[in-house]
């Protein structure tokens, strides 16, 4: 996912969901000219845009704002963050207890590497 740029990204999803750019447009509350130049990357949405957007696509803020560069939380970061939240509170906790070891152990090893 990270390869694609913002407006490749919107282009995606929009077709994901069977959109036409004029139906995002309509959905999002901005031009089909806007649509249109975000996915050629032509411009880049302010947030209250990407708010629009994210909204009309159904997808996360938070990802449109990490995608669009105005986070500097890495998207997969976000994905995962989005993902614990379907589950019950005692795996989310499980969850959270595994990925906090595995961070600790890759950073334990860059550590060791560093000496």
């Amino acid at each position: 996912m990270s390869s694609l740029s913002f407006g490749q990204f919107i282009v995606k999803l929009r077709e994901e969901k069977l959109m036409s750019q004029r139906k995002l447009a309509e959905s999002a509350g901005v031009t089909n000219s806007t649509i249109s130049r975000i996915e050629a990357d032509a411009v880049k949405p302010d947030p209250a845009t990407l708010e629009k957007l994210s909204s009309a696509l159904k997808v996360d803020k938070a990802l449109l704002l990490t995608k669009c560069g105005y986070s500097e939380i890495p998207e997969e970061f976000v994905i995962i963050a989005r993902k614990s939240g379907e589950l019950s509170e005692e795996k989310r906790a499980e969850a959270y207890k595994i990925f906090n070891e595995t961070i600790d152990k890759f950073l334990l090893e860059e550590d060791d590497e560093e000496e």
